[in-house]
């Protein structure tokens, strides 16, 4: 058995093997045997009794009485593996010969004895101050309950815990339960747990998919799988360690049996592939080629059956702004063309699409991609400083393209140089402020008040910009006088 250790600097009182030996000669009759044994266990003299119902069992192997008993003895002895496998031979022959009442009474015993392990388990967890991780191992590797066969002449005793670290007595004490009952659920469930706790992660799995083998579709226990097998992945991944993590979170992705958490874990990889190059020499040659993978892991997750649009949506956003962070327009154009006609409310998809199409020179796309992100939002600065610069391209002087790219241009100013002013106290002021003659006065006498006003200066000159969102106007002033206007997607207030 693994838990045939030598005494840890911890204290932990480690199992022993002991051997009872009697001076009386095996008796010849299994009857005697049994006999024998139900006497010593009415006695309380446990010793003797499991020597005897023993020589019960192998005589009589499919005597149930006698394997119930045995496994009860066994417990008494602490002798926990081999008292569980004589429950569970002894549960399968009561089912085997359709005796329920049998049944009914070794799954009671058998949960009685789970029940004193799994409550010791339970109050030495709630006495836990977070996780513990021992500086040096103190508790073996957990191994899987054995098969039965082999385990029920395993007379393993496993004295008390007597360490200082609670988990870790929270970890022995549930390992210790999960031997007397290998079906139960919420055993694997805490033990894994802890386990993760203590930053035994192999062990952690292991007992995660044992648990699993029992009943597949548990929900905790898949959650507790998922938490072992990322915990040495996040950990590297929060220490910089990003080669390492990613690594570890490919492996952790080949753990987990939930096809469904897949686009999680391709997440992880394609974000910790995207820190790994933003660490790498700039403008390198590896820096550029873990760019590219970092891409190529975000794109992936657009196939992923199991990932949801938000997430698909989120992926092909990433991907597109890494390939035009690297002046790779083609590659990001190519991902817009595919995710622009998934999403087409996505306006940070639709606006990268059109910067990108822009810096190709495709001008005439990217108008048509920044207009459409625009109607999304039309108070996005970047995308009415790009549609400026595109209908800069496309116009001519004085044509309306030309006079649109101005408009474009003092709205892009406004949104991000400008000063947000009170829109009814500062048309009310225009006057006040710049004359009589000024043409704010009268546009409000039309328009009525705008939705906003804001204002800058360039170049020593100032502007003053009012936003009709709810009409879809925009009018720009110089020193009181119109200096552009026109059309914005309209919003409501």
């Amino acid at each position: 058995m693994n838990f045939l250790f030598q005494s840890s600097k911890a204290g932990l009182s480690v199992a022993l093997c002991v051997s009872f030996a009697l001076t009386a000669t095996r008796p010849a009759s299994a009857t005697i045997c049994y006999t024998s044994g139900k006497v010593y266990m009415q006695q309380k003299v446990y010793d003797k009794a499991a020597y005897f119902l023993e020589c019960a069992r192998k005589a009589e192997p499919e005597n149930v009485d006698a394997l119930s008993l045995l496994a009860v003895a066994r417990s008494e002895l602490h002798q926990y593996v081999s008292a569980g496998a004589a429950f569970q031979m002894a549960l399968d022959l009561a089912k085997k010969k359709k005796d329920e009442k049998k049944a009914q009474s070794i799954e009671q015993n058998r949960l009685s004895v789970n029940a004193r392990l799994f409550n010791a388990g339970v109050k030495a967890l709630a006495g836990a101050q977070g996780a513990e991780p021992p500086m040096e191992a103190s508790l073996p590797a957990y191994a899987s309950p054995p098969d039965p066969q082999s385990a029920v002449t395993d007379t393993t005793v496993f004295q008390a815990f007597t360490g200082a670290s609670r988990l870790e007595e929270a970890a022995y004490d549930f390992v210790l339960a999960s031997y007397v009952d290998a079906s139960s659920i919420e055993t694997y469930q805490n033990l894994t747990y802890v386990l993760t706790g203590l930053g035994r992660t192999d062990d952690a799995i292991l007992a995660a998919k044992t648990g699993l083998k029992v009943k597949p579709d548990d929900e905790r226990l898949l959650n507790n799988l998922r938490a072992a097998v990322m915990g040495k992945a996040l950990k590297l991944y929060n220490e910089g360690k990003y080669a390492e993590a990613i690594v570890e979170f490919h492996h952790a992705q080949e753990q987990d049996p939930d096809p469904k958490a897949a686009p999680g874990y391709q997440l992880y990889i394609a974000q910790a592939r995207l820190k790994r190059a933003e660490a790498l020499k700039k403008g390198s040659a590896e820096q550029k080629a873990a760019y590219d993978s970092a891409a190529v892991e975000f794109a992936a997750v657009q196939e992923m059956p199991a990932a949801s649009d938000s997430i698909k949506e989120n992926a092909m956003y990433n991907a597109m702004v890494i390939y035009a962070n690297q002046d790779d327009y083609p590659k990001a154009i190519a991902i817009f063309e595919k995710a622009g006609a998934v999403y087409p409310n996505s306006m940070e998809i639709w606006s990268v699409g059109g910067q990108a199409k822009f810096q190709k020179g495709d001008y005439a796309g990217a108008e048509t991609a920044l207009r459409h992100a625009l109607q999304l939002d039309p108070q996005d600065a970047a995308n009415h400083q790009f549609l400026f610069l595109t209908l800069n391209k496309l116009g001519k002087p004085g044509d309306a393209k030309s006079k649109e790219s101005i408009n474009e241009y003092t709205i892009y100013k406004a949104l991000t140089l400008g000063s947000k002013k009170n829109p009814k106290v500062w048309v009310d002021s225009a006057v006040n402020r710049l004359g009589a003659s000024n043409q704010i006065t009268p546009l409000a006498k039309t328009e009525g008040y705008p939705d906003e006003v804001y204002t800058y200066s360039e170049e020593g000159k100032n502007f003053e910009t009012l936003f009709f969102w709810t009409k879809g106007k925009s009018f720009t002033f110089l020193d009181g006088m119109m200096f552009s206007q026109g059309a914005v997607p309209s919003k409501k207030s």
